[in-house]
């Protein structure tokens, strides 16, 4: 489970600064985020190194948090169309 939410972490990661498919990373993240926790806490039960599991959280919450900064961002502006200036046209 690790190494499945590194891998997701990483294509979410890269995939998640793309304007205009920015916000197909949110599930992906969302899967890859509760697999790196899963993953985290049974190494850690286990008294096993849990390197691995700790870089797919990271590289899972990074997407998320920059998409949620710029939801939050897009709203407090009021502009609708702010997204659709910042992306690709």
């Amino acid at each position: 489970m690790d190494v499945a939410s590194l891998v997701i972490g990483i294509i979410a990661a890269m995939v998640g600064f793309i304007p205009c498919v920015n916000t197909l990373v949110i599930l992906p993240a969302i899967v890859g985020l509760i697999l790196g926790i899963i993953a985290f806490k049974k190494k850690k039960a286990a008294e096993l190194p849990s390197g691995i599991a700790l870089a797919g959280i990271i590289l899972n919450a990074l997407p998320l948090l920059v998409m949620t900064t710029f939801l939050v961002v897009a709203i407090n502006t009021g502009d609708a169309n702010s997204i659709s200036e910042m992306t690709i046209q």
